[in-house]
């Protein structure tokens, strides 16, 4: 998705910078150039994360902490779920 995103900004950089200037259209193609290269040979993760059930609400604009890799709430190993590549 994101490789034909940025294809496409750059193929239509004309129409880009009618409809949102210069200034936007030149991050965006910057963007482009700069990500693009380094796409290929990436694949999608997928990560989920669950408060514990017994943990205090946040408050507004808090950030958490996750725990270290293989670990989860119980204390078990986490369950690793995936999709064929």
């Amino acid at each position: 998705m994101w490789e034909r995103l940025y294809r496409l900004w750059i193929a239509h950089a004309d129409d880009l910078r009618r409809e949102l200037g210069d200034i936007q259209t030149q991050r965006m193609l910057s963007e482009a150039n700069q990500v693009l290269p380094r796409l290929e040979g990436r694949r999608a993760v997928l990560l989920t994360l669950r408060r514990r059930a017994d943990a205090a609400p946040a408050a507004v604009g808090a950030a958490d902490t996750m725990l270290g890799p293989g670990r989860h709430f119980g204390g078990g190993p986490a369950s690793i779920e995936g999709t064929p590549q």
